[in-house]
């Protein structure tokens, strides 16, 4: 089994991986570019949908709609109609679709085939994948109010990618890990629900092993919910004071060094950046 430092180097080929929109000296060239992006994010993300189209290309529903069906005809996506996404659907890659992917970044793309595409796709995180899907692209996209290009983070791994580097691991499986333009590397943690307290406890012990690790050195955490980040804060600031002091029965000390306390306050940022921009795109 390869050690967890062996993987950090495994991050550079998908932080490579150039997910920035260039619109292209002419419609041909756009449609050449729109292709190649909207396929890496549907095979890097296992979903896409026409709320991340229609934002990503600044184009209307109609337009996404036309985009994403030409794809179908194409046989590099399949539609998967779904109420559980904002548009009543998602696309999801097919076979070509891995393949053409593979091409483009030379990193194998794993492709499970089953006879009814919808079994493919977990329906109760669609919601969850898709502001995933926009927090990674919004950030390597971002600009100050002047118009000048300042990226949040210059790559990224999405969340099925990280798990694939990390399956035989205890680490966290975070939604996301971006490198900053000065190398940090960051988790991306996308919270759209409520938690409850020991469903945090085991969260921030997870986040302490891969600080720990090496996997990243900080958590970037997002929602739409202003109401949900205090909670979080609420919650880590009660765990932080109490786990130094508490006892793991199994091992018999205590749960957190009050070092490891400091550590994880320190690494852990809360990003209320995107809260208006999440809530417009996908609950309005």
């Amino acid at each position: 089994m390869q050690k967890d430092n062996d993987y950090a180097h495994q991050y550079a080929r998908y932080f490579d991986i150039d997910m920035r929109y260039n619109v292209g000296a002419n419609n041909y060239q756009k449609g050449v570019n729109r292709t190649a992006l909207t396929v890496l994010i549907a095979v890097r993300f296992s979903i896409v949908a026409p709320v991340i189209i229609r934002w990503f290309y600044n184009i209307s529903q109609p337009q996404a709609l036309a985009h994403l069906n030409k794809l179908v005809d194409e046989k590099l996506l399949t539609m998967v109609p779904t109420h559980r996404s904002p548009d009543g659907r998602v696309y999801i890659p097919t076979y070509s679709g891995a393949k053409y992917a593979q091409e483009q970044t030379s990193i194998d793309y794993y492709f499970r085939s089953k006879s009814n595409p919808a079994l493919q796709v977990n329906h109760n995180h669609i919601m969850h994948d898709l502001m995933n899907t926009f927090i990674a692209l919004r950030g390597l996209h971002n600009h100050t109010s002047d118009g000048i290009y300042r990226p949040l983070w210059t790559g990224f791994l999405s969340e099925p990618e990280f798990k694939r580097l990390y399956n035989q691991s205890s680490a966290r499986i975070v939604d996301g890990v971006a490198v900053l333009p000065d190398r940090t590397v960051v988790a991306i943690e996308i919270e759209n629900s409520f938690k409850n307290k020991s469903t945090r406890q085991t969260i921030l012990l997870k986040y302490l092993d891969s600080l720990k690790a090496g996997h990243y050195q900080q958590v970037f955490i997002f929602s739409q919910s202003t109401q949900i980040f205090d909670d979080i804060k609420r919650l880590h600031t009660q765990l932080l004071k109490e786990l130094p002091e508490r006892i793991n029965k199994k091992t018999q000390q205590p749960f957190m060094t009050h070092e490891d306390a400091e550590l994880l306050e320190s690494a852990i940022v809360y990003r209320t950046k995107f809260c208006d921009e999440i809530t417009a795109l996908f609950y309005s």
